[in-house]
């Protein structure tokens, strides 16, 4: 079910422009699913559409700045517009992340 390769980069630091830079990228199994799902925003803002939902088998410590797709996608990768934990009987198994467009 989770035959994908899914890579993420955490940010580490900004460079003297403010973008970000990106630590080691590090590979786990999962699964991309292209759905459009609606994702609330902060602050009172109207929601926003996510385009695809990833599945990570593993618990990378993935925010909101970091960077996170399927392995051979070109840039620009899509945005990370909302991070959930589901836990089962056992603990802690898999992170779903919703993703926006590529920017």
């Amino acid at each position: 079910m989770c035959v994908q390769t899914i890579v993420w980069e955490p940010m580490v630091a900004r460079d003297a422009y403010g973008q970000p830079l990106y630590g080691a990228p590090t590979s786990y199994r999962g699964r991309r699913v292209y759905k459009f799902t609606r994702v609330p925003s902060k602050g009172g803002d109207p929601d926003d559409l996510s385009e695809s939902t990833i599945w990570v088998l593993g618990l990378p410590d993935v925010d909101y700045e970091d960077r996170l797709y399927v392995q051979g996608d070109l840039p620009p990768h899509p945005v990370i517009m909302s991070i959930l934990r589901y836990p089962d009987e056992t603990g802690d198994q898999f992170v779903k992340v919703l993703m926006g467009k590529a920017q």
